[in-house]
């Protein structure tokens, strides 16, 4: 029995030692982490006290704006721009530099490099400056530019909410304002569409000379129109608004030579839009139409000209049909529900501020469902030249706006069928046969227009006496 006892107790106190031993670690190892949690502590108040504090010392913070890595990032040049615009705002920016506009004759005006330009937006000062850092990649130095904005930390969220977005849209209105606009035509479709190589659109520039003033055109029509475009250019947000899309119609009907197509270079050059000018017939399918159309631009012209002759729309006027004819029929299958489907579905979707334009010699062929209100807003009669017409033209080609031989021309222009083209080339016609004096001029004018007249009269005379001879 007291072997038994003797054997228990080194049992024992082994174990009280390695109890020992145990709080003899945990003991150190709870003040640590007791240490650690009071560290945590205090150190996230020492870092928000010295984030404070070195907001007191330095409240401004700063966004770049670099310059783009690929041509779809369209932000570095409207900033750019806005720039540009403000540079010749304030008179004490003097140390600046020009670069020649991209897409223009004008030229860019920003500061220099590590110069700065100061800005304001809703009471909030605000500064840019002009960046340069030297970066080397692959062994090459290269030099990276970017517009740095300054701004204080109050004014954060204004500046990312609201100023930024600003500077963009006023950016992008100076880009458009200040660019070339152009003249698009669509390149005949490929069976794919789908080569790397191939472009739908081909353009030059256009430099039309025409505009309102200078169109021969009813005074009060022309004005009507102008009113017209006003109102649809500056209501983007009732549009919006109202749930509709921003783009509108206009029909342009009439003979040939009454500045159908003139009207629409006016109102390029009146809203300082492109023109996509349209042809139907070397497109093949509803899908390569909608392809095409996609690629088209916001504030923009889409003109399709005589679309009483497309393919499959209204049915093509009396023509003879060859072998060629009849294989571009069986290619060309573009009809008026695709048209119409696009138009009024997919199309306003892919951007804002379209007009579309359709001309016509004979309205009267045109599908109602083509032409009803929705589709084309506007139908523009563009008829013989009358009095009103001749004054413009006269301005134009003469310099003169009233004189004593007004009288003679207009009675006669009641009595004759005259586009304005007919009577442009007369009134050139007569300036080349005569002198610079518009009294010699008009008088040619008036030969030939009475001339005109006696022809039209016979003309009619052999009408009415073919059909009483067959009665």
């Amino acid at each position: 029995m007291d072997e038994v006892v003797k054997a228990a107790v080194p049992w024992r106190q082994q174990a009280f030692f390695n109890s020992s031993s145990v709080w003899f670690v945990l003991v150190p190892l709870a003040s640590l982490l007791a240490a650690y949690a009071i560290f945590q502590t205090y150190f996230k108040f020492l870092r928000r006290s010295g984030r404070r504090l070195l907001n007191v010392l330095e409240p401004y913070a700063t966004i770049d704006v670099s310059e783009p890595g690929s041509d779809n990032d369209s932000t570095y040049e409207e900033v750019k721009a806005y720039l540009s615009e403000a540079c010749l705002r304030q008179e004490d920016a003097r140390e600046l530099r020009a670069e020649g506009a991209k897409d223009g004759d004008g030229l860019v005006i920003s500061i220099r490099d590590g110069q700065d330009i100061a800005d304001k937006f809703q009471g909030a000062p605000l500064w840019w400056s002009s960046v340069v850092e030297d970066n080397v990649r692959d062994g090459r130095q290269n030099k990276h530019r970017f517009q740095r904005l300054t701004f204080h930390l109050r004014h954060r969220r204004l500046v990312v909410d609201e100023y930024l977005p600003h500077v963009r849209r006023q950016g992008r209105e100076i880009l458009f304002s200040n660019r070339r606009r152009r003249l698009y035509t669509n390149n005949k479709s490929l069976e794919t569409y789908s080569s790397n190589d191939y472009k739908a659109w081909s353009y030059v520039e256009l430099d039309h000379p025409t505009t309102f003033d200078t169109l021969a055109m009813v005074r009060a029509m022309k004005k009507n129109i102008m009113d017209d475009l006003d109102a649809f250019k500056s209501n983007k947000e009732f549009y919006r608004r109202t749930g509709k899309p921003w783009k509108r119609g206009y029909l342009l009907y009439g003979p040939s030579g009454t500045g159908k197509s003139t009207m629409v270079a006016a109102m390029a050059n009146y809203l300082e839009y492109d023109i996509y000018d349209v042809e139907l017939t070397v497109v093949n399918t509803n899908a390569d139409l909608r392809k095409l159309l996609i690629e088209t631009t916001s504030k923009s012209i889409i003109l399709i000209e005589d679309i009483d002759c497309s393919l499959d729309l209204t049915g093509d006027r009396a023509r003879p049909s060859t072998d060629d004819d009849d294989d571009s029929r069986t290619r060309t299958t573009v009809t008026l529900s695709g048209l119409l489907n696009f138009i009024d579905g997919l199309w306003p979707a892919c951007g804002d501020g379209r007009i579309i334009v359709f001309t016509t010699n004979h309205v009267e062929k045109l599908d109602p469902a083509l032409i009803r209100r929705g589709r084309m807003d506007m139908h523009i009669e563009m008829s013989y030249c009358g009095f009103e017409a001749f004054q413009t033209l006269a301005m134009n080609y003469l310099d003169v706006d009233d004189h004593e031989l007004f009288g003679s021309v207009e009675e006669i222009l009641k009595e004759v069928k005259l586009t304005p083209a007919d009577v442009a080339e007369y009134l050139m016609t007569a300036k080349r046969a005569g002198s610079d004096e518009p009294t010699p001029c008009l008088e040619i004018l008036i030969g030939k227009l009475r001339r005109r007249a006696e022809e039209e009269s016979r003309g009619e005379g052999e009408v009415r006496g073919g059909g009483e001879g067959q009665g």
